[in-house]
């Protein structure tokens, strides 16, 4: 049994605070949530008052488990990641917040989360292919009462957050020892160079000899920064991790999928949402208004606990920052396409973790819509590159 009686007696007073009595409760597997770090059920308690037990309620909460089926430690230790956060940092944040920006939380394991039910709650993740304009100001406003919570947090504490958790904040997706992301890179490496834009000598020249150094500098940006402020970060802020509340002009969105949090810059959340979820034309638009609303939302949630932006993450520190990680979120972006643009049935444990790059240039040559994406991404870091060998 996924859950005994007795966590489920624990869960219900979690939601209800001791209020209501358990009666029974049931298991269901969700077979429309579909997850690579998880499986999905939905949990219904039946219970009454404690003090009418004649009045009978129903509670539905959602399950996320760690997949059955899973024999990678990896995965394990990603979704051990996200029951620490849920655990033990959102109970503390959510003190220094007036905004709901993630989904309550009722019980945890190392194996297990029992979460609200946001879609009960009228929450819908995007289907569109990026985010409109509407959809990023509720993401700004979110993104900013999570980062601020963390630096109020802080601040009221006095406990640095890398220093005193960095053991559970460790690197998971994006590290020279990773071989997902390293067989990426070669892949990225080989569409550059397949470009018919780029077969001068000069421009293979700089493929051959400078391009992979300066794309391997996202390993040190993945890392928590001595030059920025460092906040408590997503990280994985793709448009499958965001969900929005019915009234489409009004509220805040909620953040899911905690697993890569990391203690990095606030640029980092920032450039990786307008990267991954925007084209590169529609983010050039976007860009200014979404880092303006952001700060003035996190000026706005910091004030409302007497404390300035400008003492704890400057304007100014924020575009700086955000130019040096554009190299995160292009890198990130490109390496990301070569396996969630692709085929599921191309993403062989071979094609993930040990080469990748031929059937990169094979589906180029026949997927017109993967050729001009994975080309735009490839334009994106040939222009980085140069603009920082310039530099």
């Amino acid at each position: 049994m996924l859950l005994s009686r007795h966590e489920c007696v624990k869960i219900l007073e979690n939601l209800t605070n001791g209020k209501s009595k358990l009666l029974d409760y049931q298991v269901v597997r969700d077979d429309t949530a579909i997850g690579y770090l998880g499986d999905y059920y939905a949990l219904t308690i039946s219970c009454c008052n404690a003090e009418r037990e004649d009045i009978i309620h129903k509670k539905q909460l959602f399950i996320k488990t760690l997949p059955q089926q899973s024999a990678e430690v990896a995965k394990e230790t990603i979704f051990r990641k996200e029951a620490w956060f849920y655990e033990t940092m959102l109970p503390k944040m959510q003190n220094y917040s007036k905004l709901k920006w993630s989904p309550l939380c009722y019980y945890t394991r190392p194996d297990l989360l029992v979460l609200e039910d946001i879609k009960l709650k009228g929450y819908r993740a995007v289907e569109a292919s990026q985010l409109n304009e509407n959809h990023l100001l509720q993401l700004m406003r979110s993104v900013a009462a999570f980062h601020a919570a963390s630096l109020i947090y802080e601040h009221q504490t006095e406990v640095n957050i890398g220093e005193a958790y960095g053991d559970q904040l460790l690197e998971v997706t994006v590290a020279s020892e990773i071989a997902w992301f390293t067989t990426g890179l070669s892949a990225v490496l080989a569409a550059v160079r397949s470009l018919p834009q780029y077969q001068g000598v000069r421009e293979l020249n700089f493929i051959d000899n400078q391009l992979l150094a300066i794309m391997e500098g996202i390993y040190e940006q993945a890392e928590p920064s001595i030059k920025y402020r460092n906040v408590l970060c997503h990280r994985d802020l793709w448009i499958g991790n965001i969900f929005y509340p019915r009234e489409e002009v009004s509220g805040a969105a909620l953040l899911v999928d905690f697993q890569t949090c990391r203690y990095t810059p606030p640029a980092q959340d920032l450039s990786y949402c307008l990267y991954m979820n925007l084209t590169s034309a529609y983010r050039r638009e976007m860009e200014k208004i979404c880092l303006d609303v952001y700060h003035n939302y996190l000026v706005e949630n910091l004030s409302e606990f007497g404390l300035k932006a400008e003492l704890l993450l400057s304007k100014s520190e924020l575009l700086e920052s955000f130019e040096e990680f554009r190299l995160f979120a292009i890198v990130y972006r490109a390496v990301a396409a070569t396996i969630i643009k692709v085929p599921a049935a191309f993403v062989t444990n071979e094609f993930k973790y040990v080469d990748r790059s031929g059937v990169i240039l094979d589906y180029m040559k026949t997927n017109e819509e993967f050729r001009s994406y994975m080309e735009e991404c490839c334009v994106d870091v040939m222009n980085m590159a140069i603009d920082r060998a310039i530099m």
